[in-house]
């Protein structure tokens, strides 16, 4: 088999600056703000990327954080004034989804609509750079820093937000803020060393504590602020110090010099029993409050302790946040080192940590097979790149292991598109045939005709002027999901609304294109509870379309009839991917659960295999934390290999597979493993157990293995098959992405 493994592709993440996770009053999700722009809201259950909002080229999340009001103002019980209707009311507030609003550097306040995928609204802060918000307990007011020194307090309306109050300070900027637990005041840290505590209502400070400063010339930057139920307050400052403030009266009760450089972030449990502080020297630090006795033996005092620290990043970590309830029981930190790290409260800060993919779950990358094309969609910017050639290893030796190749000819850069415009790209597509690019931002699709000079290889591009566009409410709406068949002559087109339109593409005799409107599916777009779509896929025939939303509806059409063929029954989990065979009407469905079920789209059920295998994978692959990215078959056999984001698995349908079954009769496949470290491959088995009823054991049935597990690749971005045994990988490691940062925190040790 010939693998071709990339790592051309520049791809680069932005750093993490905010993080936040949903209310208890409505389903567990995190947003995480990033440098670049982009939003990311993840699942938490189970730690799956449901959706990813592209921000404005060169600006950057600052602060983030989520609304979900279940309480009626009092204008709402005016207007509904009998009981049966409050109650009806409340019941449709319980009901909505949770806002998003964002704090950026351009000094902008934005609601984003997490359907569409784009900002809702958007209001000025009149203050410069939005630093740090946070939202009151009850859900109705937003308070912001920003970087003249104001402070402004925000009521959460339907329509949006409305300004109501305002502390202008105008001497330094305001770098934290938090709300104290009865919504009374707020508390908010500076660039001169000062902690203020300010009266909402009374609109008055009530008190200033004051840090030594840095040095004679610099001030402390108070990074961080939280504000515990009992009234404490505690600040993170550029001394490297966390505090613990009296509230009442701003003494400061107990002070710890924990890190070695700034606290940039802190986070508290619910019932303010527990204290996390992280910053520039990556050490994320808990303390705890225990009960301090006098010599009678009573605890009217407690006071805090520091119990030990972890470090799981590579750089400065800007963000901490923690959820304790709704299944969920992590802390998650995100930085400078782009990567997003959750580990569990129990036993904190022994307990086991999990580095979240950097690498978008929804690949950036598609291909040309025929002309062995690779093309990537890079923020507002194409890059096609020409496939070179490999040595040949031998099959035997990719089972055991993966040699490193040498390329005989290397990959060429041949094509590069720079758009214009401020909107980042958000789907791209390039035909088999190699003749046709189209790509779409939030509000255009432009489309694009390929030539090629015979005698050079190099490719230039035509665009394609007057594409046909949709609007809704008088704004161009872009395409979320592109695809083409593969002889060129369609284009299918996923817009923000959710409508799938079929474009018929031909070029007549001058050269000129005309594109004609063939058909509109709206069976997603005309339900109330619309969702993104976030899969599309094409069979290579060109006869069918799949498409799937994170409602886990996965619409099945036929090209050739321009009809709907079917709905696939709704799988017990979140669906990653969908891919078809190269030669049959066959469909892979992979799941957040990393399960796969394969679906015979001609009898409109499961494949045998897939009714008595897709329940029985292998516990350790289930077990993966990684999700499935997508699959590839290999033309040449019967054998589909899935991937994600750190390994790749090979299962064969030719060999009949190797099961194990316990005295419970609980029966699984057997997968094998591939490491870099060992020359042969392991099996790896449950332990055997004690139980009351006696050992448990297990039992082999067959000698064959239909499942390999290899694990020896940087961080995957792509994989697919270009022809019969020719596998294309394309890899980022994280080592190529910490080359591109600038140098972390390092303070040398005694003796070194």
């Amino acid at each position: 088999m010939e693998v071709h493994r990339c790592r051309f592709v520049e791809y680069m993440p932005g750093a993490i600056n905010a993080l936040a996770f949903t209310p208890s009053t409505t389903r567990p999700l995190v947003a995480c703000g990033r440098a670049n722009g982009d939003i990311e809201i993840w699942n938490p259950l189970n730690w799956h990327l449901e959706k990813r909002i592209l921000g404005e080229l060169n600006t950057s999340v600052e602060a983030i954080t989520w609304v979900h009001n279940i309480n009626l103002t009092e204008t709402d019980k005016i207007i509904y004034n009998t009981q049966a209707k409050q109650e009806k009311a409340l019941k449709e507030l319980v009901g909505k989804l949770p806002r998003l609003f964002s704090g950026s550097d351009n000094g902008l306040i934005i609601e984003w609509d997490t359907t569409k995928l784009k900002s809702k609204r958007f209001i000025n802060s009149h203050g410069g750079a939005v630093w740090c918000m946070a939202v009151n307990h009850a859900n109705t007011l937003l308070a912001i820093g920003c970087d003249d020194g104001g402070i402004r307090i925000f009521e959460i309306t339907d329509s949006g937000l409305a300004l109501i109050k305002k502390y202008d300070r105008k001497i330094a900027k305001v770098m934290s803020i938090a709300w104290d637990t009865e919504d009374k005041y707020i508390v908010f840290g500076t660039s001169v060393s000062s902690i203020i505590k300010w009266n909402v209502e009374q609109e008055r400070v009530m008190l200033r504590m004051t840090t030594e400063k840095k040095s004679q010339q610099k001030e402390t930057f108070i990074w961080a602020i939280q504000v515990l139920e009992d009234g404490t307050i505690i600040s993170g400052d550029s001394l490297g110090c966390v505090r613990f403030w009296e509230g009442t009266f701003g003494t400061m009760k107990q002070k710890f010099n924990a890190h070695d450089a700034d606290v940039l972030c802190l986070a508290s449990n619910l019932n303010g029993t527990m204290v996390y502080s992280s910053g520039v020297d990556r050490k994320c630090f808990i303390y705890r409050i225990v009960p301090q006795y006098s010599k009678d033996n009573s605890t009217n005092e407690r006071y805090w302790v520091k119990v030990g620290y972890s470090r799981h990043h590579m750089h400065d970590v800007k963000a901490l946040a923690i959820c304790e309830e709704r299944g969920v029981n992590s802390i998650i930190s995100g930085g400078i080192d782009t990567t997003m790290v959750f580990a569990p409260i129990l036993n904190f800060p022994k307990s086991k940590y999990y580095r979240l993919p950097f690498v978008p779950l929804k690949p950036l990358i598609n291909m040309s097979k025929s002309k062995k094309l690779i093309m990537f969609r890079n923020r507002n910017q194409i890059k096609i790149w020409r496939l070179g050639k490999a040595m040949t290893p031998d099959l035997d030796q990719f089972k055991q292991k993966i040699p490193r190749l040498e390329l005989i000819e290397p990959q060429q850069a041949i094509l590069e598109i720079k758009l214009k415009g401020n909107h980042q790209l958000m789907a791209s597509s390039i035909s088999e045939n190699g003749e046709w690019i189209a790509v779409s931002d939030i509000e255009r699709i432009k489309l694009f005709k390929v030539l090629e000079d015979i005698h050079s290889g190099c490719l230039k591009v035509r665009k394609i002027k007057d594409f046909p566009q949709i609007t809704i409410d008088g704004r161009n709406v872009g395409a979320n999901l592109l695809g083409f068949i593969p002889d060129g002559s369609k284009l299918v087109v996923v817009f923000m609304n959710s409508e799938i339109v079929v474009f018929g593409l031909e070029v007549d005799e001058d050269d000129d294109v005309d594109i004609t409107v063939l058909e509109r599916f709206d069976e997603y777009s005309k339900n109330s509870d619309c969702e993104p779509l976030t899969s599309l896929t094409i069979s290579e025939d060109g006869k069918w379309l799949a498409t799937g939303d994170l409602l886990n509806r996965i619409l099945v059409y036929n090209l050739e009839t321009l009809k709907h063929h079917m709905t696939i029954n709704q799988f017990p989990s979140i669906h990653t991917s969908l891919t078809f065979h190269p030669s049959k009407p066959i469909l892979v469905i992979t799941l957040t659960s990393n399960q796969f079920y394969i679906f015979d789209l001609q009898q409109k059920k499961l494949t045998d295999w897939s009714l008595k295998y897709s329940e029985k994978l292998p516990q350790n692959f289930l077990n993966l934390k990684d999700k499935i990215m997508g699959c590839s078959f290999n033309p040449s056999s019967e054998s589909m290999i899935i991937w994600g984001a750190n390994y790749l698995c090979l299962v064969d349908f030719n060999n009949k597979c190797r099961i194990k079954e316990d005295n419970d009769n609980n029966e699984e496949l057997i997968c094998m493993v591939c490491s870099g470290q060992q020359s042969k491959p392991k099996i790896l088995k449950k332990p055997i157990q004690q139980s009351e009823g006696g050992e448990k054991y297990e039992k082999i049935n067959t000698d064959m293995i239909n499942f390999q597990l290899v694990n020896r690749y940087q961080t995957l971005m792509y994989l697919n098959f270009i022809e019969h045994n020719q596998l294309v990988v394309v890899e980022r490691s994280f080592s190529s992405i910490l080359e591109n940062l600038p140098p972390s925190f390092y303070k040398a040790k005694y003796g070194t």
